[in-house]
């Protein structure tokens, strides 16, 4: 398993401490969920870092081309934690990248494909 970033005993001592003031449902996610490793997204197979923690258990990812090929960088709401696991950061052999980089394109591309997403869901 990987980490993304190696944090100073400063910083490590910072995130305790932030830690133990919080919700116990926060602490077990921060225990199981720490912030500085990758994790795969079961149900799509991206690989996301923590972007925030929720008192109703869920957590917040981060969908990005640091570490998949995707249409544009995102946060994903309301993920379930087994619907996580740790995994490695992508290979040499393995394509990332975000195709749209720029806002104002990112939502011309969501308003042409918004049709289509909420036609399925019926």
């Amino acid at each position: 398993m990987a980490k993304i970033i190696e944090w100073s005993e400063e910083q490590e001592k910072a995130w305790e401490d932030w830690v133990s003031t919080r919700p116990q449902i926060i602490k077990d996610l921060c225990k199981r969920f720490p912030p500085y490793n990758i994790y795969r997204l079961n149900n799509s197979g991206h690989k996301v870092t923590i972007y925030s923690y929720s008192e109703d258990g869920t957590i917040t990812v981060n969908v990005s081309g640091e570490y998949n090929a995707v249409m544009f960088d995102r946060q994903v709401f309301g993920i379930r934690p087994e619907n996580l696991e740790e995994c490695d950061l992508p290979g040499t052999d393995e394509v990332i990248g975000s195709f749209l980089t720029e806002e104002e394109d990112v939502k011309k591309f969501i308003d042409m494909v918004r049709p289509s997403v909420l036609a399925d869901r019926n």
